[in-house]
C-alpha cells in the first residue's frame, strides 16, 4: 500500500502533469555516440511452447539499442522450437557483442538458467541486464533503450495480453504474498494513466541495474521457497527493500497467452485466433481488410452481384496449403463421398473439409468476425438474426491437370458462397478460375487472399475453368443463416 501511495505523494504523478518522477535520476544517452552506451546482457528465455514466436525474434532483432553494446545470453528449453531458435541463434545471435547459447540438452530450468544469466552478466561486466521472456513481444522498437534510460534499480516494460486486464505486474499484494489489484491497476493497464509505478512484483521483461548485480547482499536471486521464479526474483527484491518499478510512460509492447497452444497441430499459430486475437490479426488478417467496412468504399465487383474483397495474407494462404497437404487425405474427386450425410456429392471436387484438419471451430469464427460484416455490406437486406453465419461445406480444394483440372457448371447448395485464392495465378498454375455462366463473366486473375462473394442457389450458375499447368488451390464456402 505504501508503494502505491508513493506513486502519489509529493506530486510524483498528478492528472495536470503527468509523471514527473519519470524525469529524475534519467540516464541521458541521446547524445552519447554508440560507442559509449552501457553495456547489457540481453537475456531472453523460452520456457513454455510459445505461439508467435517468430515475431518475438523478429521484434527482439529490431531493437535500435546496439547490438554492439549488448551481451547475448538465451536459454532455450522446449523441443517445439530448437530448430528455429537455433537458425535464429547462427543468423542474428552472432551480431551482438558475445553469444552465449544454453539449448534445450543442457537440461536447465528456468530459475537456474536466469541465474545463470545474472552470474553471465556480471562476468561480462555489464552495466544492466535485460529479461525477456518469450511471451513479452517488445514492439516498441526503442524498449531496451528507454528502460536503459530509466535508470532505475529495476524497471519493467508494461505488457498487457490486448484487451484485456492480465499483465506482467501486480499493483498490489495480499497478505501472504500473492496478486491483488490496486485501485490504479485498471487505469495503468488501459494506459489512461502513464507515468513510471513503485510496484510489488513485475515479470516477462524487466531490467536490473548493476548496482544490485554487484551487490552480494543485494544480487538478485531466482529461488525463494516453492514460488515460481519471477515470484522467487520479486520476493527477494522486496526482502531487501529493493523498489521495482514498471513504465508505461510509452507503449512499450504485449503479451501473447500460450495458455491454449497445440503444438500437434500443424502451423499451430493457425489456431490461435481465440487465445491471441491480435497477433494472429497481425499475422493473417489482410492490411487492407478494413478498406473494405469504410463507409464510402468502393467494393470490387467483377461480374454482377461477385464482389471480391482482400481477406488473408499471402501468409494465411500458405499456411492453409501446408496444413491441408500435410493433412493429405485429399477425396477423390467422386460422387461417393462418405464425409457427407447419405454419402453422395452432386458436384464432387478434390477437396479435404475443415472439420477434417480440425478447424471448423476456428473457420465459423472466420465467418462471423471477417466474413459477415462484409457480406452485410453488399447484399442489402441479408441479415442473419438469428446468429453468426453457418457453412453447410466448407473445404479447400485442389486443381490439377493431371487429377481434377476443371469443375462442370453448377448451383452451390448456399444462400451465397465465398471463394478464397491461396495461391499465385500464372505464377504457381496456369490456367483456372471461375466463370459465371449467365452473365458469360469470368475471374481468372485471382489473387492470393482475395475473397469472391457470391449468390449460391438461384442466379450465379457456375463453373471452374480447366487448369492447364501446376496446382491451383482455393478454399470453399457455403454459407446459410
Amino acid at each position: 500500500a505504501l508503494n502505491t501511495f508513493g506513486n502519489y505523494l509529493a506530486r510524483s504523478w498528478n492528472p495536470a502533469d503527468g509523471c514527473k518522477e519519470c524525469w529524475e535520476n534519467m540516464l541521458n544517452i541521446e547524445g552519447l555516440e554508440d560507442t559509449a552506451y552501457p553495456i547489457v546482457t540481453l537475456a531472453m528465455f523460452i520456457t513454455r511452447p510459445t505461439p508467435f514466436l517468430e515475431e518475438f525474434l523478429l521484434k527482439i532483432a529490431e531493437q535500435t539499442y546496439p547490438k554492439h553494446r549488448m551481451h547475448l545470453y538465451f536459454s532455450n528449453m522446449v523441443e517445439f522450437h530448437s530448430k528455429e531458435v537455433t537458425e535464429w541463434v547462427d543468423i542474428v545471435g552472432r551480431q551482438y557483442k558475445s553469444l552465449k547459447y544454453i539449448p534445450l540438452e543442457a537440461g536447465d530450468k528456468e530459475w537456474h538458467s536466469k541465474n545463470k544469466a545474472v552470474d553471465h552478466c556480471v562476468e561480462k561486466d555489464c552495466d544492466f541486464l535485460m529479461i525477456v521472456d518469450s511471451l513479452a513481444h517488445l514492439d516498441n522498437p526503442f524498449a531496451i533503450k528507454l528502460l536503459v534510460e530509466q535508470n532505475r534499480n529495476v524497471v519493467g516494460a508494461m505488457l498487457a495480453r490486448p484487451h484485456k486486464a492480465w499483465s506482467n505486474f501486480w499493483g498490489a499484494l495480499t497478505s501472504d504474498g500473492f496478486y491483488a489489484r490496486s485501485l490504479d491497476y485498471v487505469e495503468i493497464v488501459q494506459n489512461q494513466r502513464r507515468g513510471l509505478w513503485n510496484v510489488p512484483y513485475i515479470g516477462n521483461a524487466y531490467l536490473i541495474s548493476r548496482k544490485l548485480l554487484s551487490d552480494p547482499v543485494l544480487k538478485p536471486s531466482f529461488i525463494s521457497k516453492l514460488l515460481d521464479p519471477d515470484m522467487a526474483f520479486c520476493a527477494n527484491m522486496r526482502q531487501n527493500g529493493v523498489f521495482m518499478h514498471v513504465t508505461n510512460r510509452l507503449d512499450m509492447g504485449h503479451l501473447v497467452s500460450s495458455d491454449n497452444f497445440v503444438t500437434k497441430n500443424y502451423r499451430p499459430e493457425m489456431w490461435q485466433m481465440f487465445e491471441n486475437r491480435w497477433d494472429w490479426e497481425a499475422r493473417y488478417l489482410h492490411e487492407n481488410y478494413s478498406a473494405g467496412l469504410a463507409e464510402n468504399a468502393t467494393i470490387q465487383m467483377p461480374c454482377p452481384d461477385v464482389y471480391w474483397f482482400p481477406l488473408f495474407k499471402d501468409r494465411y494462404a500458405a499456411d492453409l496449403i501446408a496444413v491441408v497437404e500435410n493433412f493429405g487425405e485429399w477425396s477423390d474427386g467422386s460422387h461417393s463421398d462418405k464425409r457427407l450425410e447419405g454419402g453422395y456429392e452432386t458436384v464432387p471436387t478434390v477437396d479435404i473439409h475443415m472439420n477434417q484438419v480440425d478447424y471448423r471451430h476456428e473457420w465459423l469464427e472466420i465467418l462471423r468476425a471477417y466474413v459477415q460484416p462484409l457480406q452485410l455490406r453488399v447484399f442489402e437486406g441479408y441479415n442473419n438474426d438469428v446468429g453468426p453465419p453457418q457453412a453447410l461445406m466448407a473445404f479447400t480444394v485442389r486443381y490439377k491437370p493431371n487429377e481434377q483440372p476443371f469443375l462442370r457448371p453448377h448451383h452451390d447448395t448456399s444462400t451465397y458462397t465465398i471463394n478464397v485464392a491461396l495461391n499465385r495465378y500464372d505464377v504457381d498454375f496456369q490456367g483456372g478460375g471461375c466463370r459465371f455462366v449467365r452473365y458469360n463473366c469470368s475471374v481468372t486473375d485471382t489473387k492470393v487472399g482475395w475473397m469472391l462473394m457470391h449468390p449460391g442457389r438461384l442466379t450465379h450458375l457456375h463453373e471452374g475453368l480447366y487448369v492447364t499447368e501446376g496446382t491451383r488451390y482455393i478454399v470453399v464456402t457455403f454459407i446459410d443463416p
